[in-house]
């Protein structure tokens, strides 16, 4: 099991819930509701980090996650874990 966490700034607008991770933007998603946000977050951080170790790049650092949310104050911000190994 290899777990991997990053925050995420989940954000409204237009009826879609844009997330985006700081730390790897080529992560960006969107889901209807924030649950469906939160399902294709873990799948594009994933999918993400499995093609950045499988080309021999290094992970990014997650950054904290309280300076992620003060520069974000107007968005939810979250951690999102995901296990690389089902993916």
């Amino acid at each position: 099991m290899e777990l991997v966490t990053y925050p995420a700034i989940f954000t409204p607008q237009d009826g879609q819930i844009l997330v985006d991770f700081p730390d790897l933007p080529e992560a960006f998603t969107q889901g209807k509701t924030m649950a469906e946000a939160l399902d294709f977050a873990k799948l594009g951080l994933a999918i993400t980090l499995n093609d950045k170790l499988g080309h021999f790049e290094k992970a990014p650092v997650a950054s904290d996650l309280a300076a992620v949310a003060a520069a974000h104050p107007a968005a939810t911000v979250k951690l999102v874990t995901v296990d690389l190994d089902q993916y």
